[in-house]
């Protein structure tokens, strides 16, 4: 039988409510409106009188004072429980801010916790008492298996009172919920942890849920009054004992949930706290925060992923097949790297649930993220089959069809994921948080963080900035006045104008000093007033597009910007709020003595991985006399050379903290006194944004490790060079207001630093925004002079090392293309092949370069394997068989391979939307050109411009780097055709003729060369080739010496500024500029 079509599921309902106000007569038909509520949760739209219509069926179902309508039957209870929680959900999905939705949630609850003959308002219980009894006994659980007692709780027993309810809890005639109500906010405000004005976290374990509620209820046998009740009348039905049980397996989920998430929500009041109900559990608890640990039932340390493992677990011994729990256990393991585990898992689940959308976007994300695109795509397509409205499968099947090159499907995937994630970012959220204080109140939290009076340009600015939110009018509901985002950047400003302001009372404007001055102590940290106003935000919405995959996404400025921004906010938010605590201001360091800096590096990448490939050698190179270097290590070892050579190092404080809490990481940095802390890792995995979201120090850096905007207060600089950033596309370049010089025409530094839909608002609709020689540190100068095996080591002049290397080079050649004729160019391209896929311009651009050269052949990488077919394929639909015939795959090579490899290549074929980063200057390394890529349409994405950046910190990058796609296909053609080979016979030098690749000697070498040296002109790609082999110890790209000093310039610099309070100020330029002064 089929659902009926929308129009008569909304006449259906409003049939229903018309019956249940004008009679009083029997019971609502539960059937029918489960199913009503059923179609309009899953329908695309809903129609405006939608919310309307829930209200009015709540108000039908239950009256104004929360008991029970006269035509509900008491025996049918856990029907209408139901009804509720889906009329919340349904409301939920149409304004998850509306405080109706809420309270529809809150009557669910107490529907089922009180006796429906309440004789009298007063003695009802609330929704309040029920959490907080709930809270009490999870507490009084806790403490017996922690077996400690916090001291303020200790010494408010002593004194009795409502506290004392925590001893009789486990006494059978003792009614906790009874006893909690008659007590009101008395006991919540004697259990308040005085130090942070929260309820204390505590952390419960499956075997205490279930005790939970037979002390909760413990004269009804552990079941709740209306619960018991409807069980006892329905003891026979064993379709009533299935939905307990499927309940029960519910709240379980909803438990693991939150602690996998570490998201931590809740509302008593403003002491926030975590709980889930579902049939007759009921639950309350904290979250777990990111690296936290607490005692498991063992006496073993457990993370919160740990207890999620065993509350599904749990779950599934009540449920062994439910959807939920199995899918979700499968995400837990396949997050913890258990991948052949979780496959396993999610084989069992679609065995059961073979149409279980999120199963089957889970099972591919499993495999997409393992490198098995081609398998990822059926469970992708499955999923949508399943739910074409399944948004989060669009991104990972688009990737997954990049992946294997299928991009004619690709495209129809990638435009809906793109639409989607527009569409979740044109979502702004006005809370009326604002409204809830007067404006006074808000420009003295203004004044308190500058430590001075406001300039009277600050006090005007300021006062309309706030009165942007305040307004009553509809302008304030505007896509361009993001409240949430106010707010969190507001408090972000707050935490660092603070810091700064605690620092000069402590210090003076003390930029370095010549003694050693008293530290200030972590136990005086500040928190920041009203900063409890963000956890009634709610957990901030995330774009399902990462911020990484912008580097792949034909996305305009815009875009890219505010999915990073909605990321920072997430941090930001996570930071303050996970385990209650507020926006807490950390003491500054003292002034440097002599003016060394404390400056400290944060990474998950110190493992065998292309950000130790580039910087292994940058932070011993540091100047001792003027830098202490402390490196924080957020991944465990992976037992690699690399990791044991951080390990090893006396010239810099290595530290583990991949196990420690994201506080315990701080606290370890404000310790440590750091000036100036480095985030080495943006928005890539692993990183810890929350570390650096809590402010732990004065100035915060991005670099390297992301190439592209973190759009974070949080964040201070982006390291940067002009060609990767042009310097008209910096903020607070672009998007500095045009009145700004006739606001500013006295002496003062204005800071206003929380602009609203102007300036550096990120998420003002501007789309024009988002040093040295380049940002782009490498390190092949010191990590792999092994290349240089088997060259003279002495040579008598650059043309003998210039013959060795020819002469290595013509072996690696024949030793990958045996068959190859000598006279044949190669083309190369060594990123992954998905990096091909932007509107298919670049590979359509390739054929033509093959079809335009004759004598050549395309050099690309099985990465993956599966995109090997797809490209010949697609080639030969485009160019033909002979063409797509000159396309050559080998497999990826060990680094160490990869880079000496890359010399074999005549030129190599850079891709524009992600251009190459780590791979450019490994091919400028091995002396290959390349072709790289500074197009106008792209100039917005710091990703695509990364091989331009480094091609010029070669000194040669005008020979390049190119600016259009005619000029890249031009450019590629012309360097090719002026190489000359063939025909050309010379003698070898006879010290040489013995010299094999990679040392040692060859019993026969060839002595017939293939490159022209006798005085007469290469050609301009064998002279392009020469230069960049001859001079690569001395150009600017590999002395990372030479880098490294500049990057100390900009430290210097940097920690100046911020002391002086330049940092701050609304000016012209903030930007930092350093000087090469070995150029």
């Amino acid at each position: 039988m089929s659902l009926p079509c929308f129009p008569t599921v909304m006449y259906s309902l409003g049939e229903l409510t018309d019956n249940l106000q004008s009679s009083a007569r029997g019971c609502p038909d539960w059937d029918l409106l489960d199913n009503i509520l059923g179609v309009l949760l899953v329908s695309p739209s809903l129609p405006e009188k939608t919310m309307d219509v829930c209200r009015h069926t709540c108000s039908q179902l239950i009256s104004g004072d929360g008991r029970l309508s006269s035509p509900v039957n008491p025996q049918t209870v856990h029907r209408l429980f139901n009804v509720l929680v889906n009329i919340a959900n349904l409301m939920h999905r149409i304004d998850n801010t509306m405080p109706a939705t809420t309270e529809c949630y809150m009557r669910a609850i107490e529907v089922v916790i009180q006796s429906p003959q309440s004789p009298c308002s007063t003695s009802k219980v609330t929704y309040q008492d029920f959490v907080l009894a709930a809270w009490t006994i999870g507490l009084a659980l806790s403490f017996v298996r922690e077996s400690r007692v916090p001291p303020y709780i200790a010494s408010t027993l002593k004194s009795g009172g409502h506290v004392s309810i925590l001893t009789r809890v486990g006494n059978l005639d003792f009614d906790v919920m009874q006893a909690v109500h008659d007590a009101g906010d008395d006991l919540a405000r004697a259990l308040v942890d005085p130090a942070t004005g929260t309820l204390p976290n505590l952390i419960l374990f499956p075997e205490q849920i279930f005790h939970l509620s037979a002390l909760l209820f413990s004269s009804r046998k552990g079941n709740s009054p209306n619960i018991l009740t409807t069980c006892l009348a329905n003891s026979a039905n064993d379709q009533y004992s299935t939905n307990i049980k499927t309940a029960t397996a519910s709240v379980l989920l909803s438990l693991a949930r939150r602690y996998q998430s570490t998201d931590c929500t809740m509302l008593l009041g403003q002491r926030k706290k975590s709980y889930f109900t579902n049939g007759q559990h009921r639950v309350m608890l904290c979250g777990l925060g990111p690296g936290e640990t607490v005692t498991g039932p063992q006496g073993q340390p457990m993370s919160g992923r740990d207890i999620a493992r065993l509350y599904y677990e749990k779950g599934l011994q009540v449920d062994p097949t439910h959807p939920h729990l199995l899918s979700n256990l499968g995400s837990l393991l396949k997050d913890a790297g258990h991948t052949t585990h979780a496959i396993g898992i999610f084989h069992y689940t679609l065995s059961v649930h073979p149409d279980l959308d999120i199963a089957l976007v889970n099972m591919a994300n499993t495999l997409k993220d393992t490198g098995q695109c081609a398998e990822a795509v059926p469970y992708y397509l499955r999923a949508v089959s399943v739910n074409p409205n399944f948004s989060d499968a669009y991104c990972g099947l688009s990737h997954s069809m990049n992946a294997v090159c299928q991009w004619g499907e690709r495209d129809v995937w990638m435009r809906k994921a793109i639409e989607v994630c527009e569409k979740q970012l044109s979502d702004t959220q006005v809370t009326g948080l604002l409204r809830t204080k007067p404006l006074e109140e808000w420009m003295a939290l203004v004044r308190l963080a500058c430590g001075r009076p406001l300039f009277p340009v600050e006090e005007k600015e300021w006062i309309q900035r706030f009165q942007l939110f305040f307004a009553n009018d509809s302008s304030v509901t505007s896509v361009n006045h993001n409240e949430a985002s106010f707010l969190t950047r507001l408090l972000e400003w707050c935490l660092s104008r603070m810091q700064r302001t605690w620092y000069i009372k402590s210090y003076g404007q003390a930029v370095r000093a010549d003694t050693p001055q008293p530290s200030l102590s972590l136990a005086n940290r500040v928190i920041l007033p009203i900063s409890g106003v963000l956890s009634s935000l709610g957990y901030p919405k995330l774009p399902f597009i990462l911020p990484f995959h912008t580097f792949t996404l034909p996305l305009t400025s815009r875009t890219i910007r505010l999915i990073a921004h909605r990321n920072a906010i997430n941090a930001f938010y996570t930071t303050t709020t996970y385990t209650n605590k507020t926006a807490v201001v950390y003491p500054p360091p003292p002034p440097p003595v002599c003016g060394k800096l404390n400056i400290g590096y944060v990474s998950s990448d110190y493992n065998d991985h292309p950000l130790t490939h580039l910087m292994k050698s940058v932070f011993s190179l540091h100047n001792g006399q003027q830098f202490n270097v402390f490196l924080y290590a957020t991944s465990p070892s992976d037992g690699s050379l690399h990791r044991q050579h951080y390990e090893r190092q006396t010239a810099f404080r290595f530290t583990d903290v991949s196990s420690w809490s994201a506080s315990a990481i701080v606290d370890r940095i404000v310790q440590d006194q750091i000036h100036i802390l480095v985030n080495l890792g943006g928005y890539t995995k692993g990183a810890r944004n929350e570390v650096f979201a809590a402010r732990p120090c004065p100035v915060q850096i991005s670099l390297m490790g992301y190439a592209g905007t973190l759009a974070a207060g949080w964040c201070d600089y982006l390291v940067c060079d002009e060609v990767a950033c042009p310097r008209d596309l910096f903020a607070t370049v672009s998007a500095r207001p045009a009145r700004c010089a006739s606001r500013i025409r006295d002496d003062s530094c204005p800071d206003v630093g929380v602009p609203v839909n102007e300036g550096c608002d990120p998420s003002s609709p501007a789309t024009n925004w988002i040093l040295y020689h380049s940002f782009f540190v490498t390190d092949h100068k010191q990590s792999y002079c092994h290349d240089e095996q088997g060259l003279p080591s002495n040579p008598g002049s650059p043309t003998d090392l210039w013959f060795a290397e020819m002469r290595r080079r013509e072996e690696a050649r024949i030793a990958i293309f045996p068959d190859l004729p000598k006279d044949v160019v190669i083309f190369a391209n060594f990123n992954q092949v998905w990096g091909t896929a932007p509107l298919f311009l670049i590979f359509w651009t390739w054929l033509r370069i093959l079809y335009r050269v004759p004598r050549s052949i395309l050099w690309l990488l099985r990465f993956p394997a599966a995109g090997e077919a797809n490209l010949i394929r697609t080639a030969t639909a485009w160019a033909g068989p002979e063409v797509a015939s000159r396309i050559r795959f080998t497999d990826v090579a060990v680094k160490e391979v990869h880079i000496y490899r890359c010399r074999v290549a005549d030129l190599v074929l850079d891709t524009v939307e992600c251009s190459a980063h780590t791979v450019a200057t490994d091919v400028l390394w091995s002396g290959t050109p390349i072709i790289a890529c500074a197009w106008p349409s792209h100039r917005h994405k710091m990703s695509s411009r990364v091989a331009a950046s480094v091609a010029y910190a070669t000194d040669l990058g005008k020979q390049m780097v190119v600016h259009s796609r005619e000029e890249y296909e031009d450019r590629a053609v012309t360097l090719a055709n002026s190489l000359r080979r063939h025909g050309i016979t010379i003698q070898t030098p006879s010290s040489f003729r013995n010299i094999k690749a990679g040392g040692g000697s060859s019993a026969a070498v060839d002595s017939e060369f293939l490159y022209n040296d006798d005085g007469k002109d290469l050609g301009e790609l064998m002279e392009l080739r020469k230069q960049l082999f001859l001079t690569r110890r001395s150009m600017p790209l590999f002395d990372t010496a030479r880098w490294t000093r500049n990057l100390e310039k900009g430290y210097v610099a940097a920690w100046k500024r911020w002391v002086e309070g330049r940092q701050f100020e609304y000016g012209e330029d903030t930007c930092i500029r350093v000087r090469d002064d070995e150029e």
